[in-house]
């Protein structure tokens, strides 16, 4: 009975885990759309500072990094056991604003972003701050 409610258990984490991802995917894509526009005062002030920038022109591109997490590839039982082989695969995103004349006027994002059908979940995490101020 006891590993009958771990698998429940370990099954509803998974699914309850997959809509959290699916939610930030969601996030990070509206996003891509819904930022276009928004000053450089307004995206320090849901993005914070940058961890870099460059400029050019009127042009700046403003690069943050969100994310940091970790999935387990080809792990299981016997990976944890000592009788087969995990990697770890670190998902992280790294969001690019390219600004023209101090407005966003295209967001880029690169990484290991997220899984197959939650693409860019990772990136959500720069920009939901920013999605929740709009």
């Amino acid at each position: 009975m006891r590993t009958n409610n771990a698998v429940l258990l370990a099954l509803a984490i998974t699914t309850l885990s997959g809509c959290v991802a699916q939610q930030r995917a969601e996030t990070a894509k509206r996003a891509q759309t819904e930022l276009v526009g928004i000053s450089k005062a307004d995206l320090l002030a849901c993005a914070g500072a940058p961890v870099r920038s460059a400029s050019s022109g009127d042009t700046e591109v403003m690069t943050y990094v969100g994310g940091g997490d970790s999935i387990i590839v080809g792990g299981g039982a016997a990976s944890t056991a000592g009788g087969g082989v995990a990697t770890v695969q670190r998902r992280y995103c790294e969001v690019s604003f390219v600004l023209r004349s101090g407005r966003v006027e295209k967001i880029n994002y690169a990484g290991r972003t997220g899984g197959l059908v939650t693409g860019g979940e990772q990136c959500a995490f720069v920009v939901q701050n920013c999605v929740a101020a709009k």
